[in-house]
């Protein structure tokens, strides 16, 4: 029974582990605090909130989404002015996961902090790293879920013999980063970063009294990119992404184009719009990701879309439709208690 029960919650799990197991995004960018934690507090203003949500293979389970990852996460850059040349950051971020109507749901909250500085006599080099610790929690709903051993000759089920653990699991979860940046000219930038996280290798046992666990594998991630303000209207941002957990292997890489519609000496009333198109390269598949980006006065949304093209159906008419499918929307603001006096060389990557 022991075998069956495993081989079915990997296959529960097996999406996870086809996508680097942990939750991912597609506008990785737009969510720093799941990125990497050396970007907490690296923006310029005094506090930022940031909110994601991501919805995969809609209509596959039917009446719930097949894959549901919202996250909401508030940061403040805080000692500017006392810190010479430098700043702290100090974020919390919580983060929900879970398939097919919370048969398996999990919940992450996490505080993180970090310290970037600058250095140069034109501080054109930063250099910053962060930690993020917490408590994530999860749960699977196993009256959602039927095993063998549960049916009658008749093939009415009742229950399966197997204790089960029906109880939500919380654990001890630690992450870290590094990130760094160069403006080799005005309004030319390179930047990147890495990240460790699930360096706790906490254990899962979803079964009572049994010494059979597994532990969650560390996840290494490494994203970069360039900024350039090619003329006065148009910014070019191109970006990778690479992360490995698992022995699963998952690389993006695309190019936003950021189209001022609006142009001012004033930089809150500068309006711009950013078109972009990414791809996503896993294991026998390859992703094709249109975004659409609008930022003004400090607010900043986004939406991508996701086309498998290597998960094509044989049935059009399924449920989902011939193509696997996901769709993501972001939302941020960064904002000011005082106004500022002086332009904050601390930076946000946009990608």
């Amino acid at each position: 029974m022991k075998v069956r029960f495993y081989a079915t919650l990997m296959i529960l799990l097996g999406a996870m582990v086809m996508n680097a197991q942990d939750a991912h995004f597609s506008q990785f960018y737009a969510s720093p605090l799941t990125l990497n934690p050396a970007l907490t507090g690296n923006f310029n203003g005094f506090y930022r909130i940031s909110g994601i949500y991501r919805n995969q293979d809609p209509g596959l389970a039917q009446s719930n989404p097949a894959f549901s990852t919202p996250s909401i996460a508030a940061d403040v850059s805080l000692l500017k002015d006392k810190i010479k040349n430098g700043a702290l950051g100090i974020g919390v971020v919580f983060l929900n996961d879970q398939q097919n109507g919370k048969t398996f749901n999990s919940n992450e909250f996490m505080l993180s902090v970090a310290y970037n500085m600058t250095f140069g006599a034109k501080k054109r080099f930063q250099l910053g790293a962060g930690l993020q610790g917490g408590i994530v929690s999860t749960k699977v709903d196993f009256s959602k879920l039927q095993f063998d051993d549960g049916f009658d000759q008749n093939l009415n089920y009742t229950q399966s013999s197997e204790a089960l653990n029906t109880k939500a699991a919380n654990k001890g979860v630690f992450n870290a980063g590094v990130f760094a940046k160069y403006e080799f000219a005005t309004g030319m930038r390179i930047y990147v970063g890495y990240s460790f996280n699930n360096a706790s290798h906490y254990k899962e046992n979803y079964i009572l009294n049994s010494s059979e666990q597994f532990n969650i594998p560390f996840r290494n991630t490494i994203h970069g990119g360039l900024e350039l303000e090619v003329t006065d209207r148009i910014v070019l941002i191109p970006g990778v992404l690479y992360q490995n957990q698992a022995g699963a292997d998952e690389t993006n890489f695309g190019l936003n184009v950021g189209i001022h519609v609006v142009r001012s000496p004033d930089p809150m009333k500068v309006a711009t719009l950013f078109v972009g198109l990414w791809n996503r390269i896993n294991t026998d598949n390859y992703t094709l990701i249109p975004e659409l980006g609008f930022d003004y006065k400090n607010f900043r949304a986004g939406i991508a879309y996701d086309a498998p093209l290597t998960q094509q159906r044989t049935d059009g008419s399924a449920i989902g439709g011939p193509y696997a499918q996901a769709f993501e929307i972001t939302l941020s603001y960064i904002g000011n208690i005082v106004p500022k006096k002086e332009d904050n060389y601390l930076f946000n990557p946009r990608y």
